[in-house]
């Protein structure tokens, strides 16, 4: 992470190998394994030791701080190798980055511009949709933004606690008293929300606080405390094998930061109270070396670099998985980038006069560099934007070369050719068909209600999480014509399950659901009756949970009936990026039918079978005998791995009516029944 900008007197080489060591973790973490290494951690307890250590120093000189020229020192430092990347990420973007995620990308390129990419990542964390999302080339970003924030509140927390100290003349207690409360209140709330909520918390800067406090704590006490070499030592290698050995011994199932970031940053801390062991059995002596030394000055630079090279990597080979050459070429290539960009933009920049007669100069020259990236990427957005606008009316005046699934799945017809498919890969992104849905955090339970709203004929519920949701729109389809009140009752990541202790969020919506059917009285409620885990290539994993039984149970006992809809397929997580390289081949994007689906619908086998449950399938609109598409009648089914596309849903509600119709007839009229057959009736994408 970027280094520090305070005095380089009392300099400390093993900081820069704690930071190689940190750096490398993070990389080989994110190439090979896919999980937390505890590496940024680290960089947040040096940080906090750097900063504060130099902040307090400057405010025991001259009782203050020139809080203008520490935002100087660090803006020097930071923004020209930071816009730098953005610019060259934009650049690779504009020629590799496929269209289906360019919104997201150029999104979280404005975040990062303005060191807000933390927040947009808790944002995305919290939108289950945007959580399904390939990660951005500019994720990375996140931990600066982390920095920078606490680099713009810290200087103000140290000015008042010098505020304080001379008003009761408590002089260095205060400091410390005042940064174990903040150690210990950020910590709290960390381990709280990490428990809660661990998703959004990861990148959220008020539960990092107390590493950079951890950091600030050394900085004021070590200079006061006289620790033995022969501690040093032990506290030397102590650390650093907590450092290292974070990622390898903490399970995968860890929830980061909370108590579990405790480990890397009691690490790097020891490693911090070993520097000037004197002995050359230390690990200080270790972490002084030559090599770690130059490998810690470009850190900074390697750690924004890896990203987007692993991120276009993987795009250009089509698959996630890097390899062992692979993933050492990536860190070549970051290695390189890092060390040209630190020789050739950081040190001249860094060592010239910019600033040194006006602190200002140093800030426009941030907003200069800054303007340059958010105006390509604004400019590119609109470009997006108006390009999709002009797509989408020519293909809506084309409705008739899109019957999506109106007609059962054939390969043959999945695409027409010289009929591009609709709607576009990146139009689909984030939409949720129910415009009330609940979100991952809050168990309240939340209603809309479509279709007719007064005098329906019959009432049905819409009942589950994400994957009930994508039904709304054919649904919605066949309560016009049928004269039905549809209520959609859905929560995102939260199936119409009784079995869900592991999200106290789910448990609570599952109970206070029932609630809400008990007081509407539905005709029926409409859910899934099956559920898939993760893909898998050697066998189906859907099978129909516990959970949902013992819902329809309780609905049954309140003579509550239910129409329960067999899952949809889940496809690769690059099934959008494989339609858009391959519209001409759509083959090359289908997966076998018996990898997704047993030959037999598993609720159909129930023993016993719920008498209040009537069970229907639509796998042959998603599949036919042997393969399962990600286009069926020239409309695009998935908007990630494993959600309809709206269009792709509303072109289902002519099969979705039949099949109702044959389990309940009695939601139809005679008359609704004849209209519903006529040839109208049949079209595709409205």
């Amino acid at each position: 992470m970027a280094n520090s900008t305070g005095e380089r007197s009392g300099y400390r080489p093993e900081i820069q190998g704690i930071r190689t060591i940190g750096a490398l973790l993070v990389a080989v973490f994110h190439i090979w394994f896919g999980r937390v290494s505890g590496g940024v951690d680290v960089f947040f307890v040096i940080s906090g030791f750097l900063i504060t250590g130099s902040l307090y120093r400057e405010i025991q000189r001259s009782q203050t701080l020139d809080v203008i020229a520490f935002w100087a020192r660090i803006a020097k430092r930071i923004a020209p190798l930071a816009y730098l990347v953005l610019a060259l990420t934009l650049g690779a973007a504009i020629v590799w980055m496929p269209h289906s995620r360019q919104t997201g990308f150029l999104n979280e390129i404005v975040y990062s511009a303005f060191h807000l990419e933390n927040l947009k990542l808790m944002m995305n964390s919290v939108d289950y949709l945007a959580r399904e999302e390939a990660p951005s080339p500019v994720q990375q970003f996140w931990a600066l933004s982390v920095q920078v924030q606490f680099y713009a509140v810290w200087p103000f927390v140290l000015l008042a606690i010098a505020l304080a100290a001379r008003r009761f003349r408590m002089g260095g207690a205060a400091y410390m008293a005042a940064l174990v409360a903040v150690f210990v209140a950020s910590l709290a709330y960390s381990i709280i929300e990490t428990t809660r909520d661990p998703s959004p918390t990861y990148f959220n800067t008020l539960a990092r606080v107390w590493e950079f406090a951890l950091g600030g704590i050394l900085a004021i006490a070590l200079p006061r405390l006289s620790v033995p070499p022969k501690l040093r030592v032990l506290a030397g290698w102590v650390g650093l094998a907590m450092v290292v050995s974070c990622g390898f011994l903490l399970p995968a199932s860890a929830s980061f930061p909370g108590y579990v970031a405790l480990w890397p940053t009691v690490g790097a801390a020891l490693v911090l109270i070993s520097g000037g062991s004197g002995s050359r059995f230390g690990a200080d002596r270790l972490l002084s070396s030559k090599p770690l030394v130059a490998l810690g000055e470009i850190s900074f630079s390697f750690y924004l670099w890896h990203w987007p090279v692993l991120i276009f990597f993987m795009i250009l080979r089509g698959h996630t998985g890097v390899g062992p050459l692979g993933g050492l070429f990536v860190i070549a290539v970051a290695i390189a980038g890092a060390y040209c960009t630190n020789r050739w933009v950081e040190q001249p920049i860094l060592h010239s006069s910019l600033g040194t007669a006006r602190k200002w100069h140093v800030h426009a020259m941030g907003m200069g560099l800054a303007i340059p990236v958010l105006m390509v990427a604004l400019t590119w957005m609109l470009v997006n934007q108006a390009a999709e606008s002009r797509q989408q009316e020519a293909l809506a005046r084309l409705a008739q070369e899109y019957p999506g699934g109106a007609s059962p799945m054939s390969l043959a017809t999945a695409v027409k050719p010289g009929i591009p498919v609709y709607p576009t890969t990146a139009a689909v992104k984030g939409k949720h068909a129910n415009r009330c849905q609940q979100n991952l955090r809050e168990p309240a339970v939340t209603t809309c209600v479509y279709g007719i709203e007064t005098n329906a004929r019959k009432t049905i519920a819409l009942v589950g999480g994400s994957h009930s949701e994508h039904w709304l729109p054919a649904l919605e389809k066949l309560a016009f014509e049928h004269e039905w009140r549809i209520v959609a009752v859905t929560k995102s990541g939260c199936p119409f399950a009784a079995d869900t202790k592991n999200n106290p969020s789910c448990l609570q919506w599952n109970e206070d659901v029932q609630d809400t059917i008990l007081q509407l009285r539905p005709d029926a409620v409409f859910t899934t009756s099956t559920r898939r885990g993760a893909l898998r290539f050697d066998r189906p994993t859907e099978s129909v949970p516990t959970g949902y039984r013992e819902q329809w149970k309780r609905l049954a006992r309140n003579n509550i009936r239910v129409v329960a809809v067999r899952d949809t397929p889940r496809m690769k997580d690059d099934v959008l990026e494989c339609v858009q390289r391959n519209a001409d081949d759509i083959a090359k994007c289908a997966l076998p039918r018996d990898i997704l689906f047993y030959d037999v619908d598993p609720a159909t086998t129930l023993n016993p079978r719920p008498d209040n449950v009537s069970f229907i399938d639509l796998t042959d609109r998603f599949c036919d005998e042997q393969l399962c598409p990600p286009v069926g009648g020239n409309v695009l089914i998935y908007r990630d791995a494993h959600h309809m596309t709206i269009e792709y849903s509303r072109t289902l509600a002519s099969p979705l009516g039949e099949r109702m119709r044959h389990v309940r007839p009695d939601l139809f009229s005679i008359n609704v029944q004849e209209r519903a057959g006529s040839p109208q009736s049949m079209a595709g994408v409205p």
